[in-house]
């Protein structure tokens, strides 16, 4: 089935519609087929009843040299504000006519990521829940951007089957996995000038050692405290330090994804590549699969090339002189184990599949009161075994940016009552209200304006159930602090009765969306966010002052379109140069603060051209897909980390130029 959505009363079925910096919702469709939003039969878009459709589907063309956003709009019948109610971002390379679909599925929004398709880039869902029977709007546009944009639709259509995803035939990226119709500084223009620099990089002896005052470790000579043998946290009475294992204060300035590999999704998309070598040959290792499809990595195949079997050691050399040159004295999150082995210098690590429940709430939160939560909990801990007595892990992270996590104002206990499954942490929700109670449901609906029967009633689904009254959002919102504390609390236990020895650096959520999240930060040696601003400053005060705690910032970036790819990432600045003044703004604004203890740039290296698993391209990293530097932007990362301690003591004042920075390009 498709069927065909009509827009005849206002648009041409295909059409070219330009926007300008600020994105503009290009089609509109009202429940009635028009501009204006009018009364009309639920589940009627543009003309046409959804309910049998199961995907949208339209073909796209990008007419910038950019990755655009292109952005599907849903407004639910309760909503009579600009905003969506939920807005779905799909990642389009530029020049390239790209078939795009949406499965009408997710918006339940219990993915907030979407599987690639072929010519697409990253799918994100932001918000929370709709139901198709309670949208009224929807609309097509484009993402905020720092020029005009042109972007052509066409065969725009609903479907009950997923359609497939025709290409044209044409080469977007070369043997060296650059793109090929891209010029700009430093690109790598033959395979002997890659053969040429490699060599000369790997001939540059790797003898060397971290500055003058600092210790082995990377710790601060000029003060000092007592050595244990394994890092920790210290006040002086002034701010918050880590402390190396000899004792010498230490701000932990890391470099995540410290590895070789640049991977890059090539399932679907084979035909844009000028060549990809076959996979059981001497490029093997460049090679694989996984269930999120087939992977082929042109920065491994460039130090084949060059290295033959014996490149993973000339890259691990070259990487270790570069990291310890450029006052890099940690390794950060997803980095190689076997380069931590090698490099012996402090890094931190990511603990592996988070404890999960077969039911879950919300997106990913488990079911946190059951059974199987503490079982898994426990076994999740028992990973930290391999790093016992290790004097260079500076502590592990529990996990990674929670999805569930990215919604404002989420109440997950709200979500609990939407949820139709039987669960343990349901069961434990009903007792809270009926000892709250006093098991009394007659004061319990006069408190929640409901007439139930009794409190097991509570097992069916409710919708909304924050909006009956002012109590019922009290008593949801304390539950809520209750599940995200065991959600916290149990792995957290279960770590430290394996390893008593290293920093527990808590989740690295992405952001703190309301203050619930800081639940069960007592059970953290050191509370983590990913803080993509200009300056971590805020949000790093913000959490050090209601906690009392020392903060990690494990991610932030800001990448450029001048050189080599498309996307700038989460933020974006003009040039090299001002990535350069991005992060001296960015690392010694937050050291200003007395509870940052450190932040990780991501990452070391480039993304692929035509995007890694989940579609992202950016240009972020200190090399590119050759293993060029981008001087510029190291030139700034020096000058901070030479004097980063200073800063953070209050010796030094902060750099203070902002950089010139432009709306995020990267979907």
């Amino acid at each position: 089935m498709i069927k065909k959505l009509d827009i005849s009363k206002f648009e041409p079925i295909n059409c070219k519609m330009e926007a300008g910096q600020n994105g503009e919702t290009y089609l509109i469709f009202d429940k009635d087929g028009g501009r204006i939003k009018t009364e009309g039969t639920p589940g009627q878009l543009g003309g046409v009843d959804w309910k049998d459709a199961k995907y949208i589907v339209f073909d796209a063309v990008n007419h910038q040299d950019w990755v655009m956003g292109v952005t599907l709009e849903f407004w639910s019948k309760d909503n009579r504000g600009d905003e969506p109610s939920l807005t779905v971002t799909l990642g389009l390379l530029p020049g390239l006519k790209t078939r795009l679909s949406f499965p009408i599925e997710a918006l339940n929004s219990q993915q907030m990521f979407l599987d690639r398709t072929p010519g697409k880039l990253k799918t994100v869902v932001f918000g929370n829940k709709v139901l198709l029977d309670e949208v009224d709007r929807f609309a097509i546009g484009t993402a905020k951007c720092f020029a005009d944009q042109k972007l052509e639709i066409s065969n725009l259509h609903l479907s009950d089957i997923e359609p497939d995803y025709p290409l044209p035939d044409v080469k977007l990226v070369d043997e060296m996995g650059q793109f090929i119709n891209r010029d700009w500084p430093g690109k790598t223009k033959s395979l002997d000038e890659l053969k040429t620099y490699l060599e000369k990089e790997a001939a540059i002896p790797d003898n060397v050692t971290f500055f003058d005052d600092w210790s082995r470790y990377g710790g601060w000579k000029e003060k000092k405290f007592e050595g244990t043998g394994y890092f920790r946290t210290q006040h002086d009475g002034n701010r918050w330090w880590l402390v190396d294992p000899e004792g010498y204060a230490f701000i932990s300035i890391g470099l995540d994804c410290v590895r070789p590999e640049i991977s890059g999704r090539v399932d679907g998309i084979r035909k844009l590549h000028k060549w990809l070598p076959e996979d059981d040959g001497i490029y093997s290792e460049a090679w694989y699969k996984n269930e999120r499809g087939e992977f082929f990595d042109f920065a491994v195949a460039n130090l084949i090339r060059v290295f033959g079997s014996g490149w993973w050691d000339k890259w691990a050399r070259i990487t270790r002189r570069r990291l310890i040159e450029w006052g890099f004295n940690t390794i950060g999150n997803w980095s190689s184990l076997d380069f931590i082995r090698f490099a012996k210098l402090p890094y931190v690590w990511p603990l592996s599949d988070f404890p999960d429940t077969e039911k879950r709430v919300f997106r990913d939160f488990p079911d946190v009161f059951s059974r199987e939560y503490q079982s898994n909990a426990n076994r999740f801990a028992e990973q930290l075994k391999e790093f016992e007595g290790d004097p260079y892990m500076i502590g592990y992270f529990l996990r990674n940016e929670p999805q569930w996590a990215f919604i404002h104002d989420l109440n997950i206990a709200e979500e609990l009552l939407d949820n139709e499954e039987e669960l343990a942490s349901k069961e434990e929700l009903i007792k809270f209200l009926s000892d709250r109670y006093d098991g009394d449901i007659e004061k319990f609906n006069r408190a929640w304006n409901l007439s139930l029967h009794s409190f097991g009633q509570l097992k069916q689904r409710m919708r909304h159930a924050s909006r009956l009254s002012e109590k019922a959002a009290l008593d949801l919102d304390e539950f809520s602090r209750r599940m995200i504390r065991a959600y916290v609390e149990i792995p957290s236990k279960a770590c430290k009765k394996i390893d008593p020895h290293h920093m527990n650096l808590g989740m690295r959520y992405a952001y703190i969306a309301n203050e619930n999240l800081l639940e069960g930060y007592e059970n953290f040696d050191v509370f983590s966010i990913n803080c993509y601003k200009l300056t971590p400053l805020e949000d790093v005060e913000q959490v050090g002052k209601i906690t009392g705690m020392p903060v990690m910032v494990g991610e932030f970036h800001h990448g450029a379109l001048d050189r080599g790819l498309p996307a700038t990432g989460i933020r974006g600045v003009t040039t090299q140069e001002e990535r350069g003044k991005a992060y001296r703004y960015y690392m010694e604004t937050g050291a200003t603060s007395k509870y940052f203890i450190g932040a990780h740039h991501f990452t070391l290296n480039d993304q692929a051209a035509l995007g890694r698993f989940d579609g992202e391209n950016f240009q972020i990293g200190c090399v590119d897909i050759c293993q060029k530097p981008y001087k510029e932007f190291i030139d700034g990362i020096f000058a901070t980390n030479r004097i980063l301690y200073l800063v953070a003591d209050g010796k030094r004042k902060n750099y203070d130029q902002l950089p010139q920075e432009i709306p995020r390009v990267g979907f």
